[in-house]
């Protein structure tokens, strides 16, 4: 409701602000990858010749990943398979200083890369499909789009702002899905299926099919993909009066998706690469259990369904002129997004204070939102063609020209007998308004205009063999309109215009960078990059409920608008390639200084917020890789990642208690939220060659984060006790299987030890009534078998 607006990122505009923070690091976590680590490293000195380099593409040109200067995490398509990476949050677990931090109501995942957080604004990471930028600004209850990873060719994570070449909403970073092109010279095709049960709860089933080639050799090759997948629930649903059960597993969900592409040779210099991604995700509910009734059961009276479809049409054309080669790219997003939230408490908990604990109107309460998004997207970039040549280049322009619409209802048609009952009046009386025809309690729309225009170069110059130069740049132009209408009780009674807020701005980030390499298969760099993410609009708060608060703050009215927040990030590096040893080792330290930081404010007494730039925060950490083969068959993988992310500055809010003293939003020294400090993964594989050309391998890996907070300190506005400190996991995933060239089959456990941390709990509803909390923890152990074959 809008009541509720800007107190979380994903529920801000209608929920209340989930607040976060990080605790210290577990000592175990720490000091067991470390040893692990160590002895990966001691391990290695007696292996042999290192296999092929992994090709990424993140400075928009084709080059080993231990050659970039940047910190870079690739994930080919045959780590996802043996590690059963499928999801964005599969990706963060095995990924260092990548986090998916649960906010808002519901627990919405947003990304996070080396501690740039916010649960306001804009996401701070970037999410690709190949060249095209899908990510969205955070609204209501929605996220990004849950990709997935089938027939991809590599997953490419890269850390640290990516602002010169990939712009907004890449400060703390950007993670690329590189999809696999059709082939001109030959057929394959592929196909999967894997079935598994989760403990306490039912069977999840996948199948996966891909396949293409040449339509006509060397002219014309197409490829498609196909992609159903659907996860078992494991949350039980009871009855709220009597305890006794209503429905087993109700938390079910789905998703199909389909991929089809087109690549055409015109002649010897033109290519051209038509491409088509539908993508749909269903949910029967979230998955979110009560904590007065134990772990995977709830008492909502309503069910809270979900739905998510995309479709993207993208056209890819490249020209090789020689020296140069132009490379246009053209997508269209068309995404709809529909939810559905128990709203049951809201009247009790937010217009009584909790004085009357479970209270509900007849029929219970729920809202529907539902959130459009229509985004054209242009680049075209000129690159110079050598790859090796002392002048390397890339210059280029970025247009989008994106809408995006929310539409928020709350049913509530017995709210009228509880208004006469606790507050002896009418709703019109108690509110000032009515309620809307059909039983409408509140009903808020949002339409935003947003349009980028960017012009964006790097150069690299090489002055010897071995040393090498960067130097980038990006101006960006944004304009963004927005148009709010408010209506009904819990509007705030005076919001029943349309208003309307407007934000531009000129963004410019450089970038530069130095490396040297003083032998083969040797990297050392340092670098300094300037993010940014993209500004916004307020929607209003009435200033007459909400004077008292607004005045705390020195103001008569909300601000219209916030600028972008921007960082510098400063890092050192080093890779390394021993081939005698096997062994790949990659090291990052950075420091980051962020300012203008996008944090919301809440106004204690009228229950609104918003948005303002606010405060400053500097993160600190680094990133250790490293994968070795110190015997035959042996693989061993440990990454590690720490961050020290804390605020640099105190942030004041609103007057509070008899004194009048001003409440702490964030203060110096505070802990970022939502950050845990280590981050990281140990893998060990093992594979035996058997007769005829078959193999068989095992697979042991754990992934881990430490506990962190989920409000910056305990004095701050966001702290309650009871879901203050989050809690440290550990996840372990076994893998047992035999293969040929053509098919393998394996059997699989996941959360091996069925480990149940609390990764999310929100009070949103219930800021200090003490009633339940919405949790969730892992999915509990999940037991599978999986088949494939390639043709």
């Amino acid at each position: 409701m809008r009541a509720r607006v800007g107190r979380s990122s994903h529920g801000a505009a209608h929920a209340g602000l989930a607040s976060s923070s990080i605790r210290r690091s577990s000592d175990r976590c720490r000091g067991g990858a470390l040893l692990i680590g160590a002895s990966l490293l001691a391990s290695a000195a007696s292996a042999r010749p290192a296999e092929s380099p992994i090709i990424v593409t993140a400075r928009r040109v084709a080059e080993p990943v231990e050659a970039i200067p940047m910190s870079v995490a690739a994930l080919t398509a045959g780590d996802l398979d043996r590690a059963g990476t499928d999801t964005l949050a599969d990706i963060a677990r095995a990924v260092p200083s990548f986090t998916l931090a649960p906010t808002g109501v519901l627990g919405v995942e947003t990304p996070a890369i080396r501690g740039i957080f916010s649960p306001a604004g804009s996401s701070t990471v970037g999410l690709y499909v190949d060249d095209v930028p899908v990510q969205i600004r955070s609204v209501g209850f929605s996220r990004n789009p849950d990709l997935r990873t089938f027939d991809l060719e590599r997953v490419e994570v890269l850390r640290g702002p990516q602002g010169t070449l990939f712009g907004a909403n890449s400060m703390g970073g950007t993670i690329r899905f590189i999809t696999r092109r059709p082939s001109l010279a030959q057929a394959d095709a592929h196909a999967s299926f894997e079935i598994a049960q989760t403990r306490s709860g039912g069977f999840s089933h996948e199948l996966r099919g891909a396949g293409g080639g040449p339509l006509i050799v060397g002219r014309l090759g197409f490829r498609a993909a196909v992609y159903r997948r659907v996860d078992a629930g494991y949350v039980d649903r009871i009855d709220r009066r009597s305890g006794g059960l209503i429905e087993r597993n109700i938390d079910d969900s789905a998703v199909t998706a389909i991929r089809a592409g087109l690549q055409a040779a015109l002649g010897d210099k033109v290519e051209i690469m038509p491409a088509l991604f539908y993508q749909r995700g269903e949910r029967d509910d979230y998955p979110l259990f009560e904590s007065t009734l134990g772990p995977h059961r709830q008492s909502n009276i309503h069910r809270q369904p979900g739905e998510d479809a995309f479709i993207l049409p993208s056209l890819t054309a490249t020209v090789d002129l020689g020296a140069a080669t132009l490379t246009s790219v053209t997508a269209f997003l068309d995404r709809n997004d529909r939810q559905v939230t128990d709203y049951s408490l809201v009247f009790g908990e937010l217009v009584l204070g909790g004085t009357v604990p479970g209270l509900v109107a007849e029929g219970g309460a729920r809202s529907l939102t539902r959130i459009s998004q229509r985004s054209l997207t242009q680049e075209t970039r000129l690159a110079s063609a050598q790859a090796d040549g002392p002048l390397r280049w890339v210059l280029g322009g970025f247009f989008r020209d994106s809408e995006l619409g929310l539409v928020q209802e709350v049913f509530e048609p017995g709210i009228a007998d509880l208004v006469n009952q606790f507050l002896g009046a009418s709703v019109e009386e108690a509110f000032g308004v009515p309620l809307l025809p059909g039983g409408l309690s509140y009903r808020g729309t949002e339409r935003a205009a947003g349009l980028q225009i960017a012009g964006f170069g790097e150069f690299t110059w090489r002055f010897r063999r071995g040393l090498e130069a960067t130097a980038g740049l990006r101006v960006t132009r944004s304009e963004l309109d927005l148009r709010v209408l408010s209506q009904g009780p819990y509007a705030g009674g005076a919001l029943t215009e349309p208003a309307d807020r407007t934000q531009r701005e000129t963004p410019v980030t450089p970038r530069f960078g130095l490396s040297f390499s003083p032998a083969p298969n040797r990297l050392f760099y340092v670098s300094a990059a300037k993010g940014f993410r993209i500004g916004g609009a307020n929607p209003p708060v009435p200033a007459g409920n909400c004077a008292q608060d607004l005045q705390a703050f020195g103001l008569t009215e909300a601000p219209v608008s916030y600028d972008s927040d921007t960082l510098w990030s400063y890092e050192a590096g080093a890779k390394a390639t021993l081939p005698r040893h096997r062994l790949n080792l990659a090291i990052s330290l950075f420091q980051i200084d962020w300012s203008g930081i996008q944090q919301p404010v809440t106004l204690p007494n009228c229950g609104f917020s918003y948005v303002d730039n606010l405060g400053t925060a500097r993160n600190r950490g680094f990133e250790a890789e490293l994968k070795a083969r110190p015997a035959s068959g042996f693989l061993l993988q440990a990454g590690i990642g720490f961050v020290d992310a804390r605020f640099r500055s105190t942030v004041l809010g609103g007057a509070s208690g008899p004194g009048g003293q001003r409440s702490i939003i964030v203060g110096k020294g505070d802990r970022v939220p939502f950050v845990p400090q280590w981050t990281g993964r140990i893998a060990a594989e093992y594979e035996a060659r058997l007769p005829q050309s078959r193999r068989v391998y095992a697979r042991l890996e754990y992934q881990f984060a430490s506990a962190y907070r989920r409000a910056p300190s305990e004095g701050s506005v966001g702290y309650d006790p009871r879901i203050y400190r989050g809690e440290g996991y550990g996840n372990m995933l076994a893998r047992l299987g035999i293969e040929s060239d053509r098919w393998r089959l394996s059997v699989f456990v996941e959360n091996l030890l069925d480990a149940a941390p609390i990764l999310f709990s929100s009070a949103e509803f219930v800021p200090v009534t003490g009633a339940p909390l919405r949790q969730m923890t892992l999915r509990p152990r999940t037991i599978g078998l999986s088949a494939s074959l390639r043709l």
